[in-house]
């Protein structure tokens, strides 16, 4: 983790003196400042400072020790992710009197996701904004909050994650040492294929291109999918040698790949409503004072807040794009799914997701 460290800050010292000009220094501050300056300019789209984050600068003393850190993510710098991590980087150090001072490493510079997890929970690396992999690493008994057809809506997973199952599950992660500082709805995922996808019977023998996540292939293989691993680098490739017959993801993915150039059709399934934490180690967070607590905490609500509200107005965009390049919108019974789903839910939950069960989750539900 070290090593990568090293090489990020190597490959940001020439960033910097490319932005710089000669005499530029080149440190990863430098970038950090260009970084924060970036955000400042988006204060206004991200709304007005909450009275929390307000109060918790009143309260920063001067006395707090000085925290330089570094965050990681394998999200884009210009996706919502990446900007409303600016945006945090920005107000963390303004709202704590410049006592916490945040470098962030974007587009996946610190490694994998998988990677950021493990080193934030070793203390190799101080944050990081991940995603559904910790779920599989160090809380399998949660997947469920992943499972495909499960969650109903943004709504019963938002309730879900505020829920006392929210709360355990925070727990199992500070247990692993790092402390969840909030929650982003990143994506909804849906199916892509050229046979029209309506009903469960449809996908029988699919050839089903999926990430490596236990439950996504335990869950379609219940389906009778036949599901395939393929590197995101080559799914367009695969798609289009039918090597997958088809595949599933966010209409980002599906727009950014050109997928609609090798799939005719978009099956709304809403089968995963993805979500991503904002992560840091927990001896590094419990070094803290109080008052530096509550500021990464607030400025956490708001600006998570503000990446939700770029993953909406996004998202509306990506799909636009996929039908405007030739994709057709086809009417899927989700809930024909979810029925067929039921009894294996109800097994996991006796056998795999004991921390809850059936009847609890979908109590959640409106």
């Amino acid at each position: 983790m070290k090593s990568r460290k090293i090489m990020a800050l190597l490959c940001c010292t020439v960033l910097a003196a490319g932005l710089t000009g000669c005499g530029g220094s080149g440190t990863s501050s430098q970038v950090t400042s260009v970084a924060g300056q970036e955000a400042a300019g988006t204060s206004e789209a991200a709304g007005q400072k909450s009275e929390g984050a307000a109060a918790s600068s009143d309260a920063a003393s001067q006395d707090d020790k000085t925290f330089n850190i570094d965050l990681a993510t394998a999200y884009a710098s210009d996706g919502p992710a990446g900007m409303a991590l600016l945006q945090f980087v920005a107000d963390v150090a303004e709202q704590s009197g410049g006592t916490i001072n945040i470098s962030l490493f974007a587009d996946g510079t610190l490694g994998s996701a998988s990677d950021n997890y493990s080193s934030v929970a070793s203390g190799d690396l101080d944050m990081a904004m991940t995603g559904l992999e910790g779920l599989d690493l160090y809380a399998p008994e949660y997947t469920f909050l992943d499972c495909p057809f499960l969650i109903k809506d943004e709504d019963h997973l938002k309730a879900l994650l505020d829920s006392g199952i929210g709360d355990k599950l925070k727990e199992r992660y500070e247990e692993n040492g790092f402390v969840t500082l909030g929650w982003h709805q990143r994506d909804v995922r849906e199916l892509a294929s050229n046979k029209e996808v309506k009903s469960p019977a449809d996908v029988a023998g699919l050839k089903l291109r999926l990430p490596g996540m236990t439950v996504y292939v335990d869950t379609w293989s219940a389906l009778n999918v036949s599901s395939t691993t393929v590197a995101m680098s080559e799914l367009y490739t695969a798609l289009q040698t039918k090597v997958a017959e088809a595949c599933e993801g966010g209409y980002e993915q599906m727009d950014t790949l050109k997928l609609y150039e090798v799939q005719k059709n978009i099956a709304e399934t809403d089968h995963v409503y993805e979500f991503v934490g904002l992560f840091i180690n927990k001896d590094l967070y419990d070094s803290m004072s109080d008052s530096q607590r509550q500021v990464l905490n607030d400025c956490a609500a708001k600006d998570l807040a503000y990446a939700d509200q770029l993953a909406k107005e996004n998202r509306e965009q990506y799909k636009k794009d996929c039908l405007d390049g030739g994709m057709t919108l086809v009417d899927v019974d989700r809930d024909a799914f979810r029925d067929a789903l039921t009894d294996y839910y109800k097994q996991q939950f006796e056998t795999k997701w004991t921390v809850s069960t059936y009847d609890e989750v979908m109590s959640y539900a409106k």
